[in-house]
């Protein structure tokens, strides 16, 4: 279970990652270093903290959390009371992680990583032509559907990741007590 969890938290770091590199588009640095100013603009006009917070908040990420364990979960040995109970355990945990005790925090290192990766990725011209984009009706258009188009993303990729970790666990985890068993028994 632990494991599980475990994996689940690790998977959800990724996720995050990914819907943050797909907030804004990578490209690489050719010109002069973007300043502060114009990244903490361009971070506005993107959403990026409201993105993050959406993220942390999302019902729908707690819920995906809960559906991938509940799947990974094998159907013959657990009973419908325990699956059940297991249910609330999961729910109320993925709450837990989605309240709003360390969201300033979050924040303010959400953009601190944002910036520092812009710096390394954009130019002023490029951050001054996201700003331009962006601020358009079509640019707004776009960042208000990514959370939308990232929730039927992840809803769908959630369970094969899950699926796919629990079963590389279930197949590495023997090899390795395997080995350090026998590991124990050289001493």
């Amino acid at each position: 279970m632990k494991a599980i969890l475990k994996n689940t938290v690790f998977s959800i770091s990724l996720s995050v990652s990914a819907i943050g590199l797909m907030l804004v588009p990578t490209l690489s640095a050719q010109a002069a270093v973007p300043t502060d100013a114009s990244l903490l603009r361009l971070a506005k006009v993107t959403k990026v903290v409201e993105r993050a917070d959406d993220i942390s908040n999302s019902g729908a990420v707690a819920k995906q959390i809960e559906q991938s364990m509940l799947a990974s979960l094998p159907d013959d040995d657990i009973s419908e009371e325990k699956r059940r109970r297991f249910d609330e355990i999961v729910s109320r945990y993925s709450k837990e992680l989605a309240s709003d005790s360390d969201m300033q925090s979050m924040n303010r290192q959400v953009m601190s990583i944002y910036m520092a990766a812009a710096k390394q990725h954009f130019s002023q011209e490029e951050v001054d032509a996201q700003i331009a984009f962006y601020s358009s009706r079509t640019g707004q258009s776009i960042i208000d559907k990514q959370p939308a188009m990232m929730n039927d993303y992840m809803a769908e990729v959630m369970p094969i990741v899950m699926k796919s970790t629990v079963d590389r666990v279930k197949d590495i985890v023997p090899k390795m007590a395997a080995e350090i068993k026998a590991l124990k028994l050289e001493e």
